[in-house]
């Protein structure tokens, strides 16, 4: 592509501000994950009316992927029952300017892992529930 035409597109399409606040809910759920903090650690509160949950920092396991960025925290621990883990989904977004929100609509997804019955036993050991989250995307200076 000559510069001419790389400068026209440029103009075109700015490249915005990434948002780093995203609050999310649906009837049931709430969920507040701010990717950076004062400390520079991420930060995700998730409610519902079974669990309340505070993480940070390692607490919280970030993974960028083609479908957006999974953002994974452990609501119950491992235990005879298993671990119930929430990922939520964020879909990739900018911003005109630092003070506008981004309305966003995605999904978060339950997921709850379980050991094997017993040795030598086929099964399935992780299942899965997704559900629907609207709220919106900003940018914070931390």
């Amino acid at each position: 592509m000559d510069s001419a035409i790389a400068q026209s597109a440029s103009a075109v399409a700015p490249q915005g501000i990434a948002p780093n606040l995203f609050e999310l809910h649906n009837r049931r759920i709430s969920v507040s994950f701010s990717a950076t903090s004062i400390t520079g650690q991420p930060l995700m509160d998730y409610k519902d009316r079974n669990h309340e949950v505070h993480a940070r920092g390692d607490e919280i396991r970030v993974e960028k992927t083609e479908i957006g960025t999974l953002v994974t925290i452990t609501l119950e621990p491992d235990a005879d029952a298993g671990a119930l883990l929430f990922t939520l989904v964020i879909p990739r977004a900018v911003l005109a300017a630092p003070r506008v929100e981004q309305a966003l609509a995605t999904v978060g997804i339950f997921t709850r892992s379980r050991l094997p019955p017993r040795l030598n036993v086929s099964a399935q050991l992780q299942t899965y529930d997704v559900v629907q989250l609207s709220g919106n995307a900003s940018f914070i200076v931390s």
